[in-house]
């Protein structure tokens, strides 16, 4: 199907689908977000796979389950939030959620574990609490930002493996991670 094609059905149901989707689960901003993404999918799948047989049902249906994981995904992290700091949260006066604990030292040994080679330690420690992007930190380490990219991946994947947890380091772990 001609990309044209495609995009002016796309502009069409777009409309359609955020008022869909706001009726059914409300929250205009979450709404829209999915349906945007559901829209970008349909932009890529369609002109390569073919126009489904209801293509409004298509978009609802990306957009309800992307919905669903922007929902389940917003739920752990207060899970999270809550978990590891509940006497430290606070309410500003806009709402929002902040913590008057530092965390930058847990973070620091989190991006030191001892599952990650010295250099994807540096890369993880700069773009986490030095704020680098990948291509300031590629630029620093005289390397390809790809390169770089990779082991901050990487560097995320292992830590996970590893079952590692954002919390203080024993002392033993803080000896272990200390150079």
């Amino acid at each position: 199907m001609p990309e044209e094609t495609v995009e002016a059905l796309l502009r069409e149901l777009s409309p359609r689908l955020v008022s869909a989707l706001v009726r059914r689960h409300g929250g205009f901003d979450v709404c829209e977000d999915a349906a945007q993404e559901a829209l970008l999918a349909a932009a890529l799948s369609w002109p390569r796979d073919g126009l489904p047989a209801s293509p409004m049902g298509w978009l609802m249906t990306v957009a309800s389950r992307r919905l669903v994981e922007m929902w389940r995904n917003d739920a752990a992290r207060r899970r999270r939030e809550k978990r590891f700091a509940p006497d430290a949260a606070r309410q500003d006066a806009d709402g929002s959620r902040a913590s008057d604990v530092d965390d930058t030292l847990p973070l620091l040994f989190l991006c030191c574990h001892p599952a990650l080679t010295a250099t994807s330690q540096v890369a993880l420690t700069l773009r986490a609490l030095g704020g680098l992007t990948t291509a300031e930190i590629a630029r620093a380490l005289l390397v390809p930002e790809s390169t770089v990219g990779q082991r901050i991946s990487r560097a995320k994947a292992r830590i996970k493996a590893a079952g590692a947890e954002f919390r203080e380091p024993t002392d033993t772990e803080r000896e272990e991670r200390l150079p």
